[in-house]
C-alpha cells in the first residue's frame, strides 16, 4: 500500500548518491575508533591512572560493537536500516561525547573513576558504533542491485584500510598537538579523538534524516537477546581473567573462578545458539569449509593488528 510505513520504493539517483556519501562517513567513523585511541592511550593512561585496565579502553568498544552487529541487523530487518541508522548515529555521538568528558568531574557514583567511566562510555559508543557498521552494509544491498554491490562494497573496504592508516596518526596528532584552553576551561588533547566524531556525525545524522529514502523493511523474525548476553559474559569473563591473571597470578582463586565462569557461559552461548531459530551465530556455518578458514584467517590477522596498534605505542614511552 502507498502509505503504509514498510512500504518500499525505489530511490532516486540523487537520493542514492547522498545516502552513500553519509554511509562513507558513519562507516569512516566507526573505523576509525578502533584505531584512533590506540597512540592516544599512553597519555589517557597517564592523566586517568589506569595502567591496569589498558587493553579494557580498547576491547569494550569491540565487544560491544561486535555483539551488537547482528541484533542491530535484525532491528533493522524489523523496522527498516533508516531508523536503526538514526538512532545509531545518536547513540554513537552520545557515547563519543561522554567519552570525551570521562574523567573531567572526578569519580562519580555508579561509574567509578576517570579510566572505568571511559571504559563504560566505550561500550556505550561501541554499541552505536555496531549499527554504523552493520547498516551501512545493509543499505548498500538495499539501494544497490547485486552487479554494482561488489563496487560499493569495496569502497567501504578502502575506507576501512584508510582507518587503519590515518587513525593512529591522527590520534597521535590530537594528543600531542591538540591542547587548547577554551573559556577558561583546558581540554587535554586526546579528548578531540572523540570529540572529532560529534560535527561529522551531525552532518551524516542531516544527510541521512532529509536524503535517505524509505527502503522499507522485511518484517518477521526474532532477536538471541539470550545469545547476545552469554557471549558477553563469556568473554567479558575471560577478559577479566587474562588482567588479573598477570597481576593476581594464574593460580589465584578469583582468576580460577573468572576461567571457569567463561567456559561455562561459553557452553551455555553454544547450547543456545544451536537451539534458537535465528541465533547470532549459526553454528552451521562452521561445516562450511571457506568460513571456518576466513574466520580463522581473520582472528589471527586482527589479534596481530590490533594487538600492534594498542600496545606499541604503550613499548615507545
Amino acid at each position: 500500500m502507498p502509505g503504509h510505513a514498510g512500504a518500499r520504493r525505489e530511490a532516486t539517483p540523487e537520493e542514492k548518491r547522498l545516502t552513500f556519501w553519509a554511509l562513507i562517513i558513519v562507516f569512516l567513523l566507526s573505523a576509525l575508533d578502533q584505531t584512533i585511541v590506540s597512540t592516544a592511550m599512553p597519555t589517557i593512561i597517564s592523566e586517568l591512572n589506569g595502567l591496569e585496565l589498558y587493553a579494557w579502553v580498547t576491547t569494550s568498544y569491540l565487544l560491544t560493537s561486535t555483539v551488537m552487529v547482528p541484533i542491530w541487523g535484525k532491528l533493522g530487518d524489523l523496522f527498516g536500516r533508516k531508523l536503526i541508522l538514526l538512532i545509531g548515529i545518536a547513540i554513537f555521538v552520545v557515547g563519543s561525547w561522554l567519552c570525551g568528558i570521562a574523567g573531567e568531574f572526578g569519580d562519580l557514583p555508579l561509574f567509578g573513576d576517570g579510566m572505568m567511566q571511559l571504559i563504560i562510555f566505550r561500550g556505550i559508543q561501541g554499541i552505536g558504533g555496531g549499527a554504523l557498521f552493520t547498516t551501512a552494509f545493509a543499505t548498500i544491498a538495499d539501494l544497490f542491485p547485486p552487479r554494482e554491490r561488489g563496487k560499493y562494497a569495496g569502497m567501504f573496504g578502502a575506507v576501512f584500510g584508510l582507518a587503519s592508516v590515518i587513525g593512529p596518526i591522527v590520534g597521535g596528532y590530537f594528543t600531542d598537538h591538540g591542547s587548547v584552553d577554551i573559556g577558561g576551561m583546558h581540554i587535554a588533547g586526546w579528548r578531540w579523538c572523540f570529540y572529532i566524531n560529534l560535527p561529522t556525525s551531525v552532518i551524516a545524522l542531516a544527510m541521512i534524516w532529509f536524503k535517505m529514502p524509505n527502503l522499507g523493511h522485511t518484517g518477521g523474525g526474532k532477536i538471541d537477546w539470550m545469545g547476545g548476553v552469554f557471549v558477553v559474559l563469556s568473554i567479558g569473563a575471560l577478559m577479566l581473567a587474562l588482567t588479573w591473571g598477570n597481576e593476581k597470578g594464574w593460580a589465584h582463586p578469583d582468576v580460577l573462578s573468572l576461567f571457569a565462569f567463561s567456559v561455562v557461559t561459553g557452553a551455555v552461548f553454544l547450547l543456545i545458539e544451536s537451539r534458537v531459530a535465528e541465533p547470532i551465530l549459526p553454528l552451521a556455518l562452521f561445516k562450511i569449509r571457506a568460513f571456518t578458514t576466513t574466520t580463522l584467517a581473520s582472528f589471527i590477522i586482527s589479534m596481530a593488528f590490533m594487538g600492534t596498534i594498542v600496545y606499541l605505542p604503550l613499548r615507545a614511552c
